[in-house]
């Protein structure tokens, strides 16, 4: 678990804050982790800063929580609730693990018990009255790791229509590199953006084709369906029937005067028109977007920066999240973030376009 707390503290992190948000971070880390702050100028890059994080504390996860306690004081809410979901999922995974490993060492005391009953009647009756009183903490233990599981995973099985799932990509997870996608569900009374963590599970989510999804992890604001989930379609019969303005809601661009409003950590997926481009760095740009309620700006990190814009053209986000910079808010690209750029096409190019094409 400590490689895998120190890969969170880094990629979703340190490195979910700009250079300047980074320099208000390493200017309290020296009260906050007592770390000196000649040694912290050593630190030339997040790689190393993470480091010393890990280094001034007993363990990577102690590490972890004063970085989220951290963050939530300088108000970076979209970093913080990146680090508070990533530990979530990581220490329910090792939860699991531990609950598997208490399950089978009971088993395997009891089968080791009953071997001995078997061949001696005079011993069972003895070994009986032992090792019953030390089977059931046992067992109230297992039922207590597995009700800490149950923490957000929903098990029973929840029956949605398809609205839209965009085609798969590749994003850095906490098992390396895979392949994931977005989709978008909804219910008779609701919609809900999901996050799929396994590209196998595309040929389920079919527009218009009611599916029926089990133990998903459910967050405040979007579901999330993992290798552990399961998908199946469901018959005709019981398709879930969407309302019209269920789907117009789920498929509407949100308002730029609206997002201002959103708290911090708030998922966003729509298209909106790039004003200005505002900074460019090696590992970050931020663009000006608009629309007809006002302005606000994109900031995408990380190889998504690489690509290209233009003022005028649109961008097609996804699972961008609601953040708070100076106290402005703004939309920042995530771990799971994508986002697709339709060109502006000029008036002399679009006629050049229509000629060519005839």
């Amino acid at each position: 678990m400590e490689s895998e707390y120190r890969k969170i503290l880094l990629l979703n992190g340190l490195d979910q804050i700009t250079e300047e948000e980074l320099k208000r971070f390493k200017f309290l880390v020296t009260d906050k982790f007592g770390i000196p702050r000649s040694k912290l100028e050593e630190a030339t890059n997040r790689t190393e800063l993470a480091d010393q994080l890990i280094q001034s504390t007993t363990n990577p996860s102690s590490a972890l929580k004063k970085t989220i306690s951290l963050f939530l004081e300088l108000n970076y809410r979209n970093a913080a609730n990146c680090l508070q979901e990533a530990k979530k999922t990581a220490d329910i995974r090792s939860k699991k693990k531990g609950s598997q490993q208490v399950e089978k060492k009971s088993q395997a005391e009891n089968c080791s018990g009953a071997s001995a009953a078997s061949r001696d009647k005079a011993i069972k009756k003895h070994s009986a009255a032992e090792v019953c009183p030390q089977a059931k903490p046992q067992k109230k233990q297992i039922v207590a790791e597995q009700e800490a599981i149950r923490e957000g995973v929903q098990k029973d099985p929840l029956a949605v229509l398809v609205l839209k799932a965009i085609d798969p990509f590749e994003c850095e997870t906490q098992e390396g590199k895979q392949e994931i996608f977005h989709a978008t569900v909804a219910t008779e009374t609701t919609y809900f953006f999901v996050k799929v963590l396994n590209a196998q599970f595309k040929d389920k989510f079919i527009p218009n084709v009611t599916i029926k999804i089990s133990n998903y992890l459910w967050h405040s604001n979007f579901l999330e369906v993992t290798s552990s989930s399961t998908v199946v379609e469901v018959d005709s019969d019981h398709k879930v029937c969407v309302p019209n303005n269920i789907r117009d809601k789920a498929g509407r661009t949100p308002k730029i005067s609206k997002l201002k409003t959103q708290p911090c950590g708030t998922i966003v997926n729509g298209m909106f028109k790039v004003q200005k481009i505002i900074q460019q760095h090696k590992d970050r740009v931020i663009y000006g977007v608009y629309d007809n309620t006002g302005e606000m700006d994109v900031v995408v990190l990380g190889n998504q920066s690489k690509t290209k814009f233009e003022e005028g053209d649109k961008l097609r986000l996804s699972f961008f999240e609601v953040s708070e910079n100076r106290e402005e808010k703004q939309l920042k690209s995530g771990p799971y973030s994508f986002f697709k750029v339709w060109k502006n096409i000029s008036s002399q190019q679009r006629t050049l376009f229509c000629v060519f094409c005839q």
